[in-house]
């Protein structure tokens, strides 16, 4: 992100960036990006578990856009029994794998790759299958004009009663902050000209869309100043 960030001019004024996966097909740039989120992903999983959410009951999740796998091996860490999918580009799977590699062999055994493009219409994954879907960084990380579809694809995924789990770089439904909030979201606009500056009822509008109740949608703050979690069920 840094290199990228001195392209912010070039890109505000031209509208134009790489998309995530073009710059992830480079595999040296997927694999110091991967290893580098890998130990913050851990840390604020560990926190969301810990604080923020019930996994009882939860069997099977999906982790789309999961990079080196973090929720998921601290999820299958939480929760016996608990098996996980996560959803990834190529190039971050092959680092993934390695770093798979480092868990215990229980959660090993729990936790597949399945090589994706989150962006793509089709998931390879049946419906009705999931208790809980996870999407974090995923939806600052796409064109707005994709994360209606990956909603929809989220509520096909879920079984009656699921979950889906939206946590990332947000800045409140008033607009006005957090600042770090609306930082980390500038900064994706380098890697992402098309997105979409994220807050909660931009979120939860498009839950809505996708067939979730959005009475039952709940706001969670997660790192401080920085993201939020939004959650909705099926």
């Amino acid at each position: 992100f840094y290199h990228r960030m001195g392209a912010l001019p070039e890109v505000m004024t031209t509208g134009q960036a790489p998309s995530y996966a073009s710059w992830f097909s480079d595999p040296e740039v997927a694999q110091t990006y991967t290893q580098a989120q890998h130990n913050g992903s851990v840390a604020t999983a560990k926190y969301l578990v810990k604080k923020k959410l019930s996994l009882d009951g939860v069997k099977d999740m999906l982790d789309v856009g999961g990079g080196s796998g973090a929720f998921s091996y601290v999820f299958a860490g939480a929760v016996p029994g608990l098996k996980s999918t996560v959803l990834e580009l190529p190039e971050v799977c092959r680092t993934a794998e390695t770093i798979k590699s480092q868990q215990t062999e229980d959660v090993q055994s729990r936790v597949n790759f399945v090589e994706l493009d989150a962006t793509s219409p089709d998931w390879p994954v049946q419906d009705a299958a999931y208790g809980v879907v996870l999407m974090s960084y995923i939806s600052g990380s796409v064109p707005e004009s994709i994360i209606a579809a990956l909603y929809s694809n989220a509520y096909k995924a879920l079984r009656p009663g699921g979950h889906l789990l939206v946590h990332d770089f947000m800045v409140n439904d008033s607009l006005d902050g957090p600042a770090l909030g609306a930082l980390w979201g500038l900064q994706h606009v380098t890697v992402n000209a098309d997105g979409l500056g994220l807050c909660p009822k931009e979120i939860i509008d498009r839950f809505g869309k996708a067939g979730f109740d959005t009475s039952k949608c709940e706001t969670k703050e997660m790192i401080h100043g920085m993201t939020k979690l939004v959650v909705a069920q099926k």
